[in-house]
């Protein structure tokens, strides 16, 4: 999957991780912690050894760099607000703290690459009726060569991940999923007509590898088009607008091959997805998709990381 221009440069190992109500106190939220568990957290980052780690439900930089050594790892956390957060089902006395998404940038790494990264600002857009943020960064070459690659950190509404998504389903978590796809799908548009090359990554709360998946196949159509609002869609393109254009052709990492953590076994399908747009779907090393195995014991997050290799030209 990667091409002549990425036959050669920097490799960079991307990861997404929802690490499932990560507080910066011991025995805080809804999934309460003790040192031992966020010692547990850290084996994992040890283990995983990623370039850069899109991160989600996270309460703080605080609790991020709990997990993630501040003397290796920068944070980028999303400055989403959230006040008055109610509390944890069936758990008596604990209050939800705040599920934000950012990143975790092994800073020297990249160094020794020859890359550097800035921050970009949030995309708020997608925090339709309150829900969160996408955080962004761009990954560029020092020497200003070659162009930048865009990352986003992003966490969908939970609660449809499967089945229609059209006018006609009525579920609130779904018209919220449809209308944070409007919104995403126009954003990809706007990377994929000016050729930059992007990366989706994090908790789509969608089995987007499920055959004629309605989220995967409305944002990889390979066409863009004229966006405006819409109350129900989020965002709708202007009739006739639409045209062909490759770089709005995505790729879904791991595509085709089944999650060994999926809740039910009988639908082996992935939530947590790498998707790749504009010319760094040509980046992608082949093979390099992996899901990270707890092992033993309680598992640290409901969620396991997953990650890819790309090759930059």
């Amino acid at each position: 999957l990667f091409g002549v221009g990425a036959a050669r440069g920097a490799e960079l190992m991307l990861a997404t991780w929802n690490i499932e109500h990560l507080a910066a106190a011991d025995g805080a939220g809804c999934r309460p912690r003790t040192e031992r568990d966020y010692e547990r957290l850290r084996d994992v980052v040890a283990r995983l050894d990623a370039d850069i780690v899109a991160v989600q439900e996270i309460q703080n930089a605080e609790a991020l760099a709990r997990v993630f050594d501040p003397d290796v790892y920068d944070t980028v956390v999303s400055a989403r607000r959230e006040d008055g957060r109610d509390t944890c089902r069936g758990m008596d006395g604990q209050r939800r703290t705040a599920q934000r998404t950012g990143f975790a940038i092994n800073r020297d790494r990249l160094r020794r690459q020859g890359l550097h990264y800035r921050v970009l600002k949030g995309f708020r857009e997608l925090g339709i009726d309150g829900r969160r943020w996408g955080t962004r960064i761009l990954v560029e070459r020092a020497d200003g060569a070659g162009p930048g690659l865009e990352l986003m950190s992003v966490h969908l509404k939970s609660g449809c991940a499967w089945n229609r998504l059209d006018r006609d389903v009525r579920r609130h978590q779904c018209r919220t999923l449809i209308r944070q796809r409007g919104v995403l799908e126009e954003w990809i548009d706007g990377r994929a007509e000016a050729d930059a090359p992007f990366v989706v990554l994090g908790d789509f709360n969608r089995q987007l590898d499920q055959r004629n998946d309605h989220f995967w196949v409305d944002i990889d159509d390979g066409e863009v088009c004229a966006w405006r609002s819409d109350a129900e869609l989020g965002r709708r393109c202007r009739p006739g607008s639409e045209r062909r254009d490759a770089d709005a052709d995505l790729v879904l990492a791991g595509s085709g091959r089944a999650f060994p953590y999926a809740r039910n076994p009988k639908y082996p399908y992935a939530i947590d997805h790498i998707v790749l747009g504009g010319p760094a779907t040509d980046w992608l090393v082949r093979g390099s998709w992996q899901v990270l195995d707890y092992g033993g014991g309680r598992k640290p997050s409901d969620h396991h990381p997953i990650a890819v290799t790309l090759r930059l030209p």
